[in-house]
């Protein structure tokens, strides 16, 4: 009875989940972002939980203190110039005011002062004979800034590209988890590994191949709503709603094109698919067979603190980190992977534009200018640097200056 009251729990949990999961994603780009903060922070708050018993006794002076100091200078790092930036474009009153354009002019400086004085306060918290203990716990907390800030934050990334690039690649990931729990009790005879014993080679390998499957046809399903299709760089028209996305064409990879199959002896055969259907499946290959590795690296450290679960927030499933473990590895990859094979610039331009999002439309113009001016220090004629901008024929806009137009 204890088991099936347990499994109940576990569904209702799931169940729960899931429809909070659906109602983050129908709120729009906006939501999900701030939903990814959220939950960014609650990972972090668990694994610095994870060190307070060994601080509780005095051992290590200001340890919450330091831990979410360092976070909130982390965030301010990370969040602080799109935040005021959004403000800023959308015209708030206080934006005007001086301080805060103080704040969005110089946000890194201010990230850099309160690193400053969190590594001053660690350093005078210093105890004779906990030096070892107490500068473990300072660079395991950079480490869990690292782990879950920093790829927490690409899938907001992810966001951006467009809602495709976020759900499926967590979709991916929670269907693995459920196929190779499966295909694992059904057919497992081997461990995988003495970090997770209930883990096998047969559940690894069943549930590799149904998720990338599944891949195949939920990303054609996906490619056919432009709300999951179309990209969102900014949130400028995103006040406490934000608009639901549409574009009238989401991109070449959302595009179905029809391929004629030739088999000898036999009829053509004609077959559609939307090319991000291949994408998907590179997801599925990398949700299944690279990022399970991350869920065996939070066993890891469960294990280290002798810890069943993360915390105790999700009834039956443990804290928030035991459901995302896999998630953070998964988000990384699925940004790299967009920029070097999805985008149509290079990859090197696409890291550049995740940046240039996170300015103001003031800054973005000034951007514009300094990029006109390095062009023609570099030899390239304002005329064809215009047409550029413009996306005009150099020729066309020389003509209408009476201009020649010299070789660039």
């Amino acid at each position: 009875m204890a088991k099936w009251a347990d499994l109940q729990v576990r569904v209702l949990a799931s169940l729960a989940m899931a429809a909070f999961y659906g109602s983050v994603v129908y709120a729009g780009h906006m939501w999900v972002a701030i939903f990814v903060v959220l939950m960014q922070f609650a990972i972090y708050r668990e694994v610095v939980s994870l060190g307070y018993v060994a601080a509780r006794d005095g051992r290590i002076p200001m340890y919450r203190v330091l831990a979410y100091h360092y976070y909130a200078t982390a965030f301010v790092l990370m969040y602080g110039k799109s935040v005021l930036a959004h403000f800023d474009d959308q015209g708030r009153p206080w934006m005007e005011a001086p301080v805060a354009q103080y704040c969005l002019k110089h946000t890194t400086f201010i990230g850099f002062v309160m690193y400053c004085l969190g590594f001053m306060g660690f350093v005078l918290s210093l105890k004779p004979g906990q030096y070892a203990l107490q500068f473990s716990y300072f660079a395991r907390t950079h480490v869990a800034l690292i782990l879950v800030v920093l790829q927490s934050n690409f899938m907001i990334l992810n966001v951006k590209h467009g809602l495709f690039w976020f759900v499926m690649p967590s979709v991916l990931v929670i269907i693995n988890d459920s196929a190779a729990y499966v295909f694992g009790r059904a057919f497992g005879r081997h461990s995988l590994t003495s970090l997770s014993p209930k883990k096998t080679w047969e559940g690894f390998i069943g549930g590799a191949g149904l998720t990338m499957v599944v891949a195949f046809y939920l990303g054609g399903v996906l490619a056919r709503y432009p709300y999951f299709a179309c990209p969102k760089p900014e949130f400028t028209d995103c006040s406490w709603t934000c608009r639901l996305t549409e574009c009238d064409a989401p991109g070449v990879v959302f595009q179905t094109v029809a391929h004629q199959l030739i088999l000898p002896g036999l009829s053509t055969m004609t077959f559609s698919y939307a090319p991000v259907q291949l994408h998907a499946i590179a997801l599925g290959a990398f949700a299944s067979l690279i990022a399970p590795f991350g869920g065996l690296f939070a066993s890891g450290v469960k294990r280290q603190f002798a810890v069943k679960d993360f915390g105790s927030l999700v009834p039956g499933h443990g804290g928030v980190t035991d459901r995302v473990d896999c998630q953070l590895l998964m988000a990384v990859f699925t940004y790299v992977y967009i920029i070097n094979f999805v985008a149509t610039v290079t990859p090197d331009v696409g890291k550049l534009l995740s940046l240039v999002g996170d300015l103001s439309l003031s800054e973005q113009k000034e951007l514009i200018t300094e990029l006109v001016t390095l062009l023609v220090r570099r030899g390239v004629s304002r005329t064809a640097v215009v047409a550029l901008v413009s996306g005009a024929d150099p020729e066309q806009v020389a003509d209408r200056r009476g201009l020649s137009c010299p070789p660039v």
